[in-house]
């Protein structure tokens, strides 16, 4: 096969390496390399290669392209307050906003993301249909329904980042199957993401457990979801439920990440010592074996040391200057060198985030709730309370909360992006660069993409 016949098989997401087989193992996968065609006799066949399937699934959600590293670091750099500080230029791009359609990241993300869909779709398509004696019709209805969480999320990722791209909803079995799919509107790919989460809320058990998708993994990402589609009353709604769970609280700000799956957490991926996460790889120095590509920008720890705005937050990073390496900061939102770190997707700060942001926003805003759900999470990280009290002010006191709150994860380059003001705030008044280009050898290779305006 040649080479843009692969392309091709990339950007339709027919990465057919992600089209699962089984080996005799439990929750072992093999990636297939791309081929014309697979055959589905060798997929999924029963309730342990049904499982090992979402497992795999789960694997390429948190790669190190994709939730373990790339994604990830492609929108903190972008949002200004992490730093390129090392060997690879490619980064550099991010920061400076000159990324381009061959940019080495997002290339990889967006296969990675891609890959994933598509193995979230091999679980549906394969699963829904399955006859079986050993799966029950609760346990195909939790497999599945993780999957549409799965698809969801890397939909959603897709269209935040890169705008108009292709849905694929159906498992890739040839070369040639989405041949003629075009790109979606972001607004339509959104509604797509919004009409997975409710299918996956259908088939989702009510539990808790915050390494794998349940109803309320779903909620919380509707929350999200409704927030940068502007429905501000679905958005307060789902929101108010993950609020209003027990299960799920605010916890100390060096706490929650000093620890695992706390109160604090929703969705955490998990990563094992055998099965690492990169990211303190990548954020811490070379005396710690790592490889310090990126740290907190010099504006961002004066911020943190700002008792009236970090607080405990300033557990964030770390101050290793030297008389020869002055201003030699590092990052601890990841810090394990044994690489076990987990991911984080979604915590429960952000729903009093979201909730704040949408009850401002709403029709008939509700300003002193609004004041509540930041002050929650200011005096979570023991701060003064805002005295925020009208639409303008409140709105930029919860900006200022998210960028501080999520500085080291990626929100704060996308909330600049939703509400129009990275021109503003970053300077990046082009506003071809709020989204990222489609990789340069997918549209050489099908005709059926259009690139990004400006570039």
């Amino acid at each position: 096969m040649n080479t843009k016949k692969i392309h091709k098989q990339l950007i339709k997401a027919v990465l057919l390496s992600s089209v699962l087989i089984f080996s005799s193992c439990e929750n072992s996968i093999l990636n297939l390399e791309p081929e014309q065609s697979i055959s589905n006799d060798e997929a999924i066949v029963n309730k342990k290669s049904a499982e090992a399937a979402l497992v795999g699934a789960y694997d390429k959600l948190q790669s190190s392209s994709y939730y373990g590293s790339e994604f990830t670091a492609s929108i903190y750099l972008s949002g200004g307050d992490v730093t390129w500080t090392g060997s690879l230029n490619y980064y550099r791009a991010f920061n400076d906003h000159t990324y381009q359609a061959d940019n080495t990241t997002i290339n990889t993300t967006w296969y990675a993301i891609y890959a994933t869909l598509n193995a979230a779709n091999q679980v549906i398509d394969k699963v829904t249909a399955l006859q079986s004696d050993d799966l029950t019709d609760s346990e195909r209805n939790r497999i599945v329904g993780e999957a549409y969480f799965i698809r969801a999320l890397s939909l959603f990722d897709l269209g935040r980042t890169w705008g108009n791209v292709p849905i694929i909803t159906k498992a890739t079995v040839t070369a040639n199957d989405f041949n003629g799919v075009k790109q979606s509107k972001q607004a339509d790919v959104y509604k797509q993401v919004i009409a997975d989460l409710e299918k996956a809320l259908s088939l989702l058990p009510e539990k808790i457990d915050r390494n794998r998708a349940t109803k309320n993994t779903a909620r919380a990402l509707l929350a999200r979801v409704y927030l940068y589609s502007e429905n501000w009353a679905k958005a307060e709604e789902y929101a108010s439920l993950l609020i209003a769970d027990s299960n799920y609280k605010l916890v100390d700000y060096p706490t929650f990440f000093q620890s695992k799956a706390t109160s604090e957490g929703i969705f955490e991926l998990l990563y094992t010592t055998a099965d690492k996460n990169s990211h303190a790889l990548y954020w811490l120095s070379s005396a710690e074996g790592g490889r310090h590509e990126w740290a907190p920008s010099e504006n961002f720890v004066t911020l943190l040391n700002d008792a009236n705005v970090g607080g405990t937050r300033k557990a964030l990073y770390k101050d290793q200057s030297t008389a020869k390496n002055p201003k030699f900061y590092v990052g601890l939102l990841y810090w394990r060198t044994t690489g076990d770190d987990p991911a984080y997707i979604l915590r429960i700060s952000e729903q009093y985030l979201i909730r704040a942001e949408a009850r401002v926003k709403k029709a008939n805003p509700d300003l002193t709730g609004a004041l509540a759900d930041l002050n929650a999470v200011r005096l979570r990280a023991k701060v003064p309370a805002s005295a925020a009290n009208t639409t303008a002010t409140l709105s930029l006191a919860i900006e200022s909360e998210r960028r501080v709150e999520f500085a080291l994860e990626p929100h704060y380059w996308y909330d600049l992006v939703r509400t129009k003001r990275a021109g503003a705030v970053l300077g990046v008044t082009d506003q071809n660069k709020w989204i990222f280009p489609i990789p340069y050898n997918d549209l050489a290779a099908d005709g059926d993409l259009i690139q990004n305006t400006g570039y």
